[in-house]
């Protein structure tokens, strides 16, 4: 998380027009954002909520809020993953990894457009404050959170992550990019993206785009 938070900050030195905030456990509690200290109680580092601010288009009050899951680590938790399934799980943070670089192209590019890309770091890591299936936590919305399995830490970030930004910044759309669940390979294969989408016309600009990129994407119905 400190990592990511480093390369946001220093992503706003080299484009002033990108301003970056890092909250980290002190400002997370302050924000009661429940499930991101849960899933990162068994590390030994803090967790972060990494925003980047880009204005293209002051005069507008849209706004399009792009969120990122940064899990640097993922032990899957005390429902520990097996052999074979925790080798690449560095890799966990690539939805991150997206948003740092939509970022940075929106700035390089000079978009006309107001974006905030926010990524939620945490590490899932085992240790004897990791949380515990079973536990039930509060998150940042307010709502309670039943934790079944602690392998299901992405979508706890995300959701503290996304009350976070609608509470603050009250964001005209929000896409999140994520390494989520194993389940989108199981029925899409290596190669294809899973989209899915409550809004149709946002889903079919971001398959536009795909098609136009190269990029092979399957949408939910």
């Amino acid at each position: 998380a400190s990592y990511l938070a480093d390369l946001a900050k220093s992503l706003a030195q080299e484009h002033k027009s990108i301003q970056t905030t890092v909250l980290r456990k002190k400002e997370l509690e302050k924000e009661k954002a429940g499930l991101i200290l849960a899933v990162n109680r068994g590390a030994s580092l803090e967790p972060a909520l990494i925003l980047m601010h880009y204005k293209g288009d002051p005069k507008s009050q849209d706004l399009t809020a792009v969120i990122g899951k940064g899990i640097t680590y993922d032990t899957g938790g005390l429902n520990l993953k097996p052999t074979g399934s925790m080798e690449t799980m560095k890799c966990d943070m690539a939805g991150a990894a997206a948003v740092m670089g939509f970022m940075q192209a929106c700035a390089t590019l000079k978009i006309k457009k107001n974006v905030i890309g926010v990524i939620a770091s945490a590490e899932n890591a085992i240790g004897k404050n990791s949380y515990k299936p079973g536990d039930v936590y509060i998150s940042h919305s307010g709502k309670s959170v039943e934790i079944s399995n602690t392998d299901a830490e992405g979508r706890l970030v995300l959701a503290d992550a996304f009350s976070y930004v609608q509470k603050h910044h009250s964001p005209s759309r929000m896409v999140d990019l994520a390494t989520l669940t194993g389940g989108v390979i199981i029925a899409l294969g290596d190669e294809a993206s899973g989209l899915f989408s409550n809004d149709k016309k946002l889903c079919d600009q971001i398959k536009k785009a795909a098609d136009i990129t190269g990029e092979t994407i399957v949408t939910g119905k």
